[in-house]
């Protein structure tokens, strides 16, 4: 397959695997290939194995907050600029500046809205609306 018929590779991170599902299932609708992971240890590990395009990923998680493995994930990747939004349910401010200096690319709230999802990552990606 050539390069510019590759789908382009998106882990989902979410402790709630029916959000994982509905970005999943919405995501390979408009032609992404997704992966999903439950703990940012999972998603770690899928992370090196797949070698996202792009990660959303859920900033309340059990055992590691989404901005540390967003900062992970930043370090593993600083060659290749790995995109990163991160989901909260939280819309307060100080969530979205803690989102930023965690180096994440964009912050969205919960539940997703699917269309706005799809839109940042068609901007990080610089993919054509």
């Amino acid at each position: 397959m050539a390069d510019q018929e590759k789908k382009p590779v998106i882990l989902v991170i979410d402790d709630l695997p029916e959000i994982t599902c509905l970005l999943r299932v919405y995501l390979e609708g408009h032609g992404f290939k997704v992966y999903e992971a439950t703990t940012c240890h999972q998603a770690l590990a899928l992370a090196e194995e797949k070698d996202p395009d792009l990660v959303v990923c859920d900033v309340i998680m059990p055992v590691m907050q989404g901005w540390e493995l967003c900062q992970k994930l930043k370090a593993r990747f600083a060659p290749k600029r790995l995109p990163v939004i991160m989901l909260t349910c939280k819309s307060a401010e100080l969530d979205e500046i803690r989102s930023y200096e965690s180096q994440a690319d964009a912050h969205l709230t919960k539940p997703p809205i699917l269309q706005d999802v799809l839109k940042t990552i068609q901007r990080l990606l610089k993919i054509p609306a």
